[in-house]
C-alpha cells in the first residue's frame, strides 16, 4: 500500500517492521538453543563437523542480533543528517554477517586439513549427535522458510542474510551427518575432517551471492531494466521531447529514480511544472513504491514559430513586462540582391512600466531589438510602440449607465449593418480617461460563401464592426466578442 507519492504508507510500515522485528527475536532464540546443544555434543565427540556447526550457529545468533538491531535503525525515517534514510543499515548488517560467515569457513578450513594432514583426532559418535544434526535440520528448515518469506516481503537483506544462514546450516548439518556416518560405520576418522572443509567450502559458495547482492545495493547498483522501464513509462508524452540521464538506486524498499526530460522552451513554468509532476506520476505507477525527482531542460523546438521565439526573448529581457499585438510585414528583396534572401519588418506593443524614464526603456527596447535581429536573422527591421503596463489594481474604467437608449441603437444598428453579422447584444459604454470604450458581442452567421465559421472569418467581421463603430460613433477603442448564431 503507498500513500500518493508512491511512499510507503506509515501502517504499513509499522506492521512490516513488527513483523521483521518478531522473525528476527525468534530467530536469536532459535540460533542459540542450537548452538548451546551442538557445541556441547562436539565437545563431547570431538567432531570438528560438528563444532564448525556449533561455531556455525554461534554466528548465527551474532547475526540475528544484528539483524534485529539493523531493523530497527532502518525503519527510522529520514532526516537531515540522512536524507535518504536508513534503510541502507540492513546492507550493512548484512554485510558484517558475511565476512563473519568467511571467517568461520577459513576456520574450519585450517582446522579441517591440520586434522587430515598433521594431527589424529578420532571422533567419538554416538546416537545423540544423529539426533541433534537431525533436529537442527528441522529447526533451520523452519527458520529459513519464515525468514525468506518477510525478506522478500519487505525487501529487507539482512532478513534475507539470516535466512541464508539457516539454509546454510541445513546444508552443512546434512554434510556432517554423511561424515558421522562414515566414521560410525565405515570406520574413516577424517571422514569428520573430509566434511568439515566441504562445509566451509558451501559456506563461502552460499556467501558469494549474497555478498554480491548486498555490495550492488550498497554502491548504489540500478535494479535490472529500470532505465528502459522509466523510458518507456514517459515516452509518448506529448510535450516531451526526450528523457536521458536517468539514474536509480534502492534504498530498502524505496527506489530512488533521478531524471532529465526534454520540454519546447516556450511552455510556460506551470505548463513545464504540470509535465514534470505527470512524468512522476507515469514513473510513480511503473515503479511502485518509488521517489522521482524530475529535472526540466527547455529547448528550442523545430515547432517554434517566429512569434514564439519574438515572445520567449520578450519574457528574459528584464524591463519589459509584456508583448503585444505582433506583426510581421515582408519586405521586398532587392533586384540587387543575389541570394533574394526573406526579410522581415516587426512591429508590436511593448508593456513596460508606467514610471520608467523613457532614456532607460529606450536603452531596454534597444536591446531587445538587437537581440531580436541577432536570434532571428530574417527580421531586419523591428518598429516597438511602447506602453504602460495595467495595473491591475487599479480601476481605469466606469461604467456609463447614462447613455441614452438611441445611442446604444446608433451603435446596433452600426454593427447589423456589417456583412455577416445576425445579431448585437451586450452593448456596454465605459469612461476612461476621457474617453469613450465599447464593448459588445455580436452573432456571426453563415452564407452562401460562407457555409461555416471560422476564428479567421469571425476576426475579420469583428475588425470590420470594430472599425465602422470608430468610424461612425467616435469611440476611441471597441472590443467585440463573437459568437456563433
Amino acid at each position: 500500500m503507498a500513500d500518493k507519492k508512491g511512499s510507503p504508507h506509515p501502517n504499513t510500515i509499522q506492521s512490516g517492521t513488527k513483523e521483521k522485528i518478531k522473525v528476527a527475536i525468534i530467530s536469536i532464540i532459535a540460533s542459540a538453543a542450537l548452538t548451546g546443544i551442538k557445541l556441547a555434543m562436539g565437545l563431547s565427540t570431538n567432531s570438528l563437523g560438528i563444532i564448525s556447526e556449533a561455531f556455525h550457529s554461534g554466528l548465527d545468533v551474532m547475526a540475528a542480533a544484528m539483524t534485529f538491531h539493523a531493523v530497527r535503525i532502518a525503519v527510522r525515517p529520514p532526516d537531515t543528517k540522512y536524507t535518504y534514510g536508513y534503510a541502507k543499515y540492513e546492507s550493512v548488517a548484512s554485510l558484517i554477517e558475511i565476512i563473519l560467515l568467511f571467517a568461520v569457513a577459513i576456520w574450519v578450513s585450517y582446522e579441517g586439513i591440520d586434522r587430515i594432514f598433521f594431527k589424529k583426532v578420532e571422533p567419538e559418535i554416538n546416537i545423540f549427535a544423529f539426533a541433534i544434526m537431525f533436529a537442527s535440520i528441522a529447526v533451520d528448515f523452519s527458520r529459513s522458510r519464515v525468514l525468506y518469506r518477510t525478506a522478500r516481503k519487505y525487501g529487507s537483506q539482512a532478513l534475507e542474510a539470516d535466512g541464508l544462514h539457516f539454509r546454510t546450516d541445513m546444508i552443512t548439518s546434512s554434510i556432517v551427518i554423511v561424515g558421522l556416518l562414515a566414521v560410525f560405520f565405515m570406520k574413516i576418522p577424517n571422514a569428520d575432517a573430509y566434511a568439515a572443509l566441504v562445509i566451509a567450502g558451501v559456506i563461502i559458495y552460499t556467501s558469494l551471492g549474497l555478498g554480491r547482492r548486498t555490495l550492488d545495493v550498497l554502491l548504489d547498483k540500478a535494479p535490472k531494466g529500470i532505465t528502459s522501464h522509466v523510458i518507456e513509462a514517459v515516452s509518448g508524452l506529448d510535450g516531451v521531447k526526450k528523457v536521458y540521464d536517468v539514474r536509480a538506486r534502492k534504498v530498502g524498499q524505496e527506489t530512488f529514480v533521478d531524471m532529465h526530460i526534454e520540454v519546447p522552451r516556450t511552455f510556460t513554468h506551470g505548463k513545464a511544472h504540470s509535465m514534470a509532476t505527470e512524468v512522476e506520476e507515469r514513473v510513480k505507477r511503473t515503479i511502485p513504491e518509488s521517489s522521482v525527482l524530475v529535472h526540466v531542460d527547455a529547448i528550442k523546438s523545430k515547432d517554434e514559430t517566429i512569434l514564439d521565439r519574438v515572445r520567449l526573448i520578450a519574457s528574459e529581457t528584464d524591463g519589459v513586462k509584456n508583448v503585444h499585438s505582433i506583426y510581421l510585414s515582408a519586405i521586398s528583396p532587392s533586384l540587387t540582391d543575389p541570394g533574394n534572401k526573406k526579410e522581415l519588418h516587426l512591429y508590436l506593443d511593448v508593456q513596460m512600466d508606467g514610471d520608467l524614464e523613457l532614456k532607460t526603456a529606450h536603452s531596454i527596447i534597444d536591446d531587445f531589438e538587437k537581440r531580436i535581429k541577432s536570434e532571428i536573422p530574417e527580421i531586419v527591421n523591428i518598429t516597438s510602440h511602447l506602453e504602460a503596463e495595467a495595473n491591475e489594481n487599479v480601476v481605469v474604467g466606469s461604467e456609463r449607465p447614462e447613455i441614452d437608449k438611441q445611442y446604444m441603437e446608433r451603435i446596433r444598428n452600426v454593427a447589423l449593418s456589417v456583412n455577416g453579422v445576425a445579431d448585437c447584444k451586450n452593448i456596454g459604454i465605459i469612461a476612461i480617461a476621457g474617453e469613450t470604450h465599447v464593448t459588445l458581442t455580436i452573432a456571426v452567421s453563415t452564407g452562401s460563401d460562407r457555409p461555416k465559421i471560422t476564428i479567421d472569418d469571425a476576426h475579420h467581421i469583428a475588425t470590420d464592426v470594430q472599425n465602422a463603430i470608430i468610424k461612425q460613433i467616435g469611440a476611441a477603442r471597441v472590443v467585440v466578442h463573437s459568437e456563433p448564431s
